[in-house]
């Protein structure tokens, strides 16, 4: 009788190590998923706040945006015309610089290091980073009803979108260097870079 009633203490011991190690990842799966679309509403929000800055009204962000999973939209009400040749290069940059600014949070708060949540909102900052890049220099402005990304848009109000480009892979890959110097992962993925 008493080994019936080890194998079952040890059977229970096991089950609850098994609930603990689901609810962990399904907390992690949260914190994730919470990560991506924070990261996103920020990019958005940068684009809000320099809108705001600059005198638009009837601002409205759009997180996740009508037929995408992942992406998002701002748009505003120019009181004016138009906004000047600087302001519009503002706007159009304002999204990308802000999920960078709060991704440069992570990286420097080793107590963020661990967390799925801030992890993602690293990530997420770099991988539009890349998708920014690749989707400007892969598909066209008014082709398959394309109508741009944040580089499209900082050309078309003058801007360099290869140097702007290049700043964000340079950024990109400086942040996956440090990322392995402090061992934080991206998307749970050790890099050696």
């Amino acid at each position: 009788m008493k080994s019936w009633l080890k194998i079952l203490f040890t059977l229970a011991c096991l089950q609850t190590s098994s609930v603990k190690a689901l609810e962990s990842d399904l907390f992690n799966a949260l914190q994730t998923v919470g990560g991506i679309y924070s990261s996103i509403y920020i990019h958005e929000l940068g684009h809000a706040i320099a809108y705001k800055t600059l005198g638009a009204t009837e601002i409205s962000i759009e997180v996740p945006m009508k037929g995408k999973i992942f992406g998002g939209l701002t748009t505003a009400t120019i009181p004016k015309d138009e906004f000047t040749q600087r302001e519009a290069l503002i706007t159009s940059a304002a999204g990308l610089v802000a999920a960078n600014l709060a991704g440069e949070i992570v990286i420097q708060n080793p107590k963020m290091h661990s967390s799925a949540f801030a992890q993602s909102m690293l990530g997420t900052a770099l991988v539009s980073n890349v998708r920014h890049v690749q989707t400007y220099y892969t598909q066209y402005v008014g082709k398959d009803g394309y109508t741009g990304n944040d580089l499209d848009h900082f050309e078309s109000q003058g801007g360099n979108p290869h140097l702007f480009a290049v700043g964000l892979l340079a950024y990109s890959a400086w942040s996956l260097h440090r990322m392995n110097k402090q061992k934080i992962p991206l998307f749970f993925i050790h890099l050696n870079f």
